[in-house]
């Protein structure tokens, strides 16, 4: 039965590699490890952290054919990707595949990452969409802020009519 609410696949390697064979793509060493390691990972993982645990699991490995993995699995919608900060672009597995997706919030003041609902979006996306067809996709980039304990330490972020943030 349908309750409307994304589950996590029992296994969401599996299902990663039966969405790849479904597409007609090629399942190999690389990808598979790469989704492996996302999916043992307990945080957004940079591509030189996914190469590293990748070399550990299978030696050999070269870090260009992590980078096209990642490329691939993105373009076939099984790991997405997110600027949390100006550095390097993380990955996680999709949303599809563990559950849900998630929108990333992210501290200005103490850089802390937390996960808001997928949906927290769904009207602004809407409204671009009616407005200028324009898709938005909103799990690539983190939204900046401030995080309840910087907020309360700091005080409000607007003092004498000037916002503390460009």
């Amino acid at each position: 039965m349908d309750d409307g609410v994304q589950h996590p696949t029992p296994d969401p390697v599996a299902e990663a590699v039966r969405q790849i064979r479904a597409h007609g793509e090629r399942v190999t060493v690389a990808r598979t490890a790469v989704l492996r390691v996302l999916a043992d990972a307990n945080e957004h993982l940079s591509a030189d952290a996914i190469f590293a645990a990748v070399s550990r699991a299978a030696p050999g490995v070269h870090r260009t054919t992590i980078y096209r993995a990642l490329d691939a699995l993105e373009r076939l919608d099984l790991v997405a990707f997110t600027r949390l900060r100006h550095d390097a672009a993380t990955y996680h597995l999709a949303g599809h595949l563990v559950g849900g997706t998630h929108v990333h919030v992210r501290c200005r003041v103490c850089g802390t990452v937390s996960h808001a609902p997928g949906d927290l979006l769904d009207d602004v996306a809407t409204r671009l969409a009616a407005e200028q067809a324009f898709a938005l996709d909103p799990t690539a980039v983190a939204l900046t802020g401030r995080c309840a304990d910087c907020a309360k330490a700091d005080g409000p972020a607007v003092r004498g009519g000037r916002s503390r943030y460009p």
